[in-house]
């Protein structure tokens, strides 16, 4: 009942207008009242549910504007949330999938011009930045790199605040990325904590919850 309450009526209440449009449509989706959703995003199953600035967290306030804009496909698995002031694009083309249980705190910055895959269980700290796209295109000498290339994080992976994660980057199930850690390349093994800019495994066999 007290959430109920906070929903309707508290700081990060749901836009009624913008959440009883999803529910007529048939979609499980709760939209913040300072939270823009644009396209459609597609819910695996009866099951799955996606809840959009609705959740307290910490310092944050309901007062801050967020937007999730798809025009490629965002396919959410079970129940997924996205906290209060991110922004995230799909892009035309692009496939974001996201596993049951993943969250994604306040003030992320997610661009998806090629493919972002999200394990389930996993744990996005705000202020993080993903994106698989460069947004130019790089030369050296006779080669060019590149644009775009798919990003991948594995089941129970924990990406702490204000972690920087970029193209083509694949991160193994468990491993943790440490707050500021700017992610350049994939790291295969599991249980690994990954820090620092540019970042590698400074420790193997961790485990957190």
């Amino acid at each position: 009942m007290k959430r109920l309450v906070l929903l309707l009526f508290g700081d990060f209440r749901i836009s009624w207008i913008r959440t009883l449009l999803q529910l007529v449509r048939g979609h499980r989706i709760l939209v913040g009242r300072r939270f823009r959703l644009k396209g459609r995003p597609e819910l695996a199953d009866d099951q799955s549910r996606l809840t959009l600035g609705t959740r307290p967290y910490g310092f944050a306030t309901g007062r801050d504007d967020g937007i999730l804009r798809v025009r490629g496909r965002l396919l959410i698995r079970g129940r997924v949330a996205i906290g209060v002031g991110s922004r995230i694009e799909v892009a035309p083309g692009a496939l974001m999938d996201v596993g049951e249980d993943s969250y994604f705190s306040p003030n992320v910055r997610i661009i998806v011009s090629s493919g972002l895959t999200v394990g389930r269980g996993c744990a996005i700290g705000w202020d993080v930045q993903i994106l698989d796209d460069d947004q130019h295109v790089f030369r050296s000498g006779d080669r060019q790199r590149p644009r775009s290339a798919p990003i991948s994080l594995g089941d129970h992976v924990w990406v702490g605040s204000k972690a920087m994660i970029f193209k083509g980057v694949e991160i193994a199930d468990g491993c943790v990325i440490a707050s500021g850690a700017v992610v350049t390349r994939s790291v295969d093994e599991p249980n690994s904590l990954i820090a620092g800019n540019p970042a590698s495994v400074v420790r193997r066999g961790i485990d957190w919850d």
